[in-house]
């Protein structure tokens, strides 16, 4: 049973600072220049806890994580942070072209993955989930929240009631966040009971349960127990999932008419006029596990001419893998005819990662890679599948939009 409690929150004071100036993105979503960016836009931007410096002479007793740690005392002592007067949940909505994502805020009670409650879809690697570690160890508090959906309605009926927002900003995508606290004790019950039959699934935030799961075993606190998580159900119309384009370098002796040719055997490559051809608007009326490419000579769309032949390539494959178009990209493509497997997959040397596709496209047309293949959007039925029969996508094979501001709500876990 997926159980979830309200919290007293630690916020913000906006007698004392505005949101839209400390709030930040994801850690592992902030680029050098959004950090410049928060740190020039007030002493108390949650960079400098949730992202802090290594500097010369760090220690054991001195480094980023102890420092993060001292700035959260300090700004609960000098009323920067306030810890809410009552346990809570929060409500929350993001506005985005056009599009409303509701979400709830929660105390997740943890589950291992094997108890079946909370499932993940993709795998996670050692360094982020070590660094974490690190810093839920020095400052006691979870600055981010988790990613998660649900499958079924929550009920929601009595939040016409909830009065006027705790925040509200707009974030460096130009998407308005509201938050509202919910603390009338019928209508957290009511929510309680609702998704309490549910099973959970991770959308993002794998490395940080992971850490929370670690930080509960060692430290055995009661508020360890649980993890701070945004739950949005499967359903909502808001609920928006992006691709993540690949780049290809490093390839030694690549030939892109030779390598079109040997597609060719078992791929319809179609020639397109431009990038626009090959990922539309929306990607509607796109035939099933297409995926468009630019290899330095022109734009082709490339899709299986039957995918049963190419179950075989998977046969060493983790479940449903032959189903979803980024694994067939990296096992029938990338695998099979450039050699780039798992291990060099994890080494990095050849696959780069992009949201955008004319980030992706000038790579290969300044010649910093070779090939660009542009993906249609994993849908989130995928996403559930996957979790559901125990597997786990590749990596990047999701991008949930908009990503949940850090420090928006802070759980501590002592």
């Amino acid at each position: 049973m997926a159980e979830i409690q309200p919290f007293r929150g630690v916020l913000y004071n906006t007698d004392r600072v505005e949101p839209a100036d400390v709030l930040t993105q994801p850690y592992d979503k902030i680029t050098p220049e959004m950090r410049e960016r928060y740190l020039a836009a007030s002493p108390y931007n949650l960079i400098r806890i949730e992202l802090g410096e290594e500097e010369p002479g760090d220690s054991d007793a001195n480094n980023k994580y102890t420092r993060a740690a001292a700035l959260y005392r300090q700004w609960l002592t000098d009323g920067i942070l306030r810890r809410a007067d009552r346990p809570a949940l929060y409500w929350l909505e993001q506005t985005f072209n056009g599009k409303t994502r509701h979400g709830l805020i929660a105390a997740v009670k943890l589950h291992r993955w094997d108890e079946g409650i909370i499932l993940p879809h993709e795998h996670t690697l050692s360094k982020p989930k070590a660094d974490r570690l690190s810093l839920l160890r020095a400052v006691g508090a979870q600055q981010g929240q988790i990613f998660m959906l649900h499958p079924d309605p929550l009920d929601t009926s009595a939040l016409c009631r909830l009065g006027a927002p705790l925040y509200e900003l707009v974030d460096d995508y130009q998407v308005t966040n509201r938050l509202w606290e919910i603390a009338d004790p019928s209508a957290i019950h009511s929510i309680q009971s609702s998704i309490l039959p549910q099973t959970l699934y991770i959308a993002d935030g794998h490395h940080r349960y992971e850490t929370a799961l670690a930080y509960r075993d060692e430290a055995g606190t009661e508020p360890s127990k649980y993890v701070m998580a945004t739950l949005v159900d499967m359903n909502d119309p808001g609920l928006v999932i992006l691709p993540t384009h690949r780049t290809i370098a490093n390839l030694t002796g690549f030939n892109p008419r030779q390598f079109r040719e040997k597609l060719a055997n078992s791929f319809h490559v179609e020639q397109a006029s431009s990038l626009s051809a090959v990922i539309p608007d929306g990607w509607a009326g796109r035939p099933s596990h297409e995926v468009g490419m630019y290899d330095g000579t022109g734009f082709f769309t490339v899709r299986p001419k039957n995918t049963s032949a190419l179950k075989p390539l998977f046969a060493n494959k983790p479940p449903l893998w032959d189903t979803l178009d980024v694994a067939i990209l990296h096992v029938a493509i990338l695998e099979r005819y450039l050699g780039i497997d798992d291990q060099k997959l994890r080494e990095e040397a050849n696959v780069a990662y992009w949201r955008e596709p004319e980030k992706a496209l000038e790579q290969v047309t300044v010649g910093t890679a070779q090939l660009a293949f542009f993906l249609q959007p994993t849908p989130v039925r995928a996403v559930k599948a996957v979790a559901d029969a125990r597997s786990r996508m590749p990596q990047k094979s999701t991008d949930f939009y908009p990503k949940l501001l850090s420090g928006m709500v802070m759980y501590e876990v002592r």
